[in-house]
């Protein structure tokens, strides 16, 4: 609280450690660099179980004394005691300096700087759609047909660590909830959409990865939006009193106007220092 800028960090801390739901997790979790006997810099670890599919670590709470590099060395020590292969560090509550800070000590470890809008959607409410696209779910013989259609419409490469992540990201692999989108079954894929869900129900939560059209359909917004609710009737259809989420970053306005104008809605706006897989 101190590092954030708070008028009376001390009081504060009282007040808030009686609210603490389990202090002994909490402080498994939470890690100080010690110097000379005083603490020079901490982070709290949202992290993962060793079997979960999703290997993403968490980093809330990030502060240094005086130097960033006792930061990135206690972040360092973190990388080394928890094996990861995202890492995710929400700065809500954080000012522009201090965040400028934060990214000055990290950016040497491999994170950006974003800024990322959570969206959700309830999917009892799917508008509705004249032609629906026709979706193809992967198999393993069209896997890369699949890596090669994400690459071409996002316009970037991914290496194998890097598609292997994106399957198991939020969750396990469903391939039946991996589409490649076609205006008919005999005509080239036109976009793709990437799904994910932690178990299948009526009112499931889902998870929407990744979603794209070509370079070619990007004139306008329609392909994508055809591609989008093709995707929602599908979701629908398995779970009708479900509800599918996504975080997509400030940088893709366009997405974020058409899942919108369908009818998501935001739950959060925050800034982050992101590490993804290289």
């Amino acid at each position: 609280m101190a590092f954030l800028g708070h008028t009376d960090p001390w009081g504060f801390a009282l007040r808030i450690s009686a609210r603490l739901r389990d202090p002994k997790r909490d402080a498994g979790r939470s890690f100080v660099l010690i110097g000379d006997g005083a603490p020079l810099a901490g982070a709290h670890v949202q992290g993962h179980a060793p079997e979960d599919d999703d290997q993403s670590l968490g980093l809330t709470h990030l502060w240094f004394e005086e130097s960033p590099d006792h930061l990135r060395q206690l972040v360092e020590a973190i990388f080394d005691r928890y094996p990861h292969e995202s890492v995710y560090a929400p700065l809500h509550g954080v000012s522009t300096p201090i965040e400028k800070k934060l990214g000055s000590a990290l950016t040497g470890l491999g994170f950006r700087p974003d800024e990322y809008l959570d969206l959700r959607f309830d999917l009892s409410e799917v508008p509705p759609l004249g032609m629906p696209l026709v979706l193809e779910a992967w198999s393993l013989p069209t896997d890369g047909a699949f890596r090669d259609l994400y690459q071409l419409s996002e316009e970037t490469m991914l290496s194998d660590r890097a598609w292997a992540w994106l399957k198991r990201w939020r969750g396990p692999f469903l391939p039946d909830l991996w589409f490649i989108a076609r205006e008919t079954l005999d005509q080239e894929p036109v976009g793709f959409a990437f799904c994910g869900t932690n178990e299948h129900r009526v009112d499931a939560s889902y998870y929407l990865t990744a979603v794209g059209v070509l370079p070619e359909h990007r004139h306008s917004s329609e392909m994508l939006r055809r591609l989008v609710v093709s995707t929602l009737l599908d979701l629908g259809a398995q779970s009708p009193l479900g509800r599918i989420e996504t975080s997509l970053s400030s940088k893709d306005p366009k997405l974020i106007d058409i899942l919108r104008s369908l009818g998501f809605e935001i739950d959060d706006r925050y800034r982050l220092l992101v590490k993804l897989p290289s």
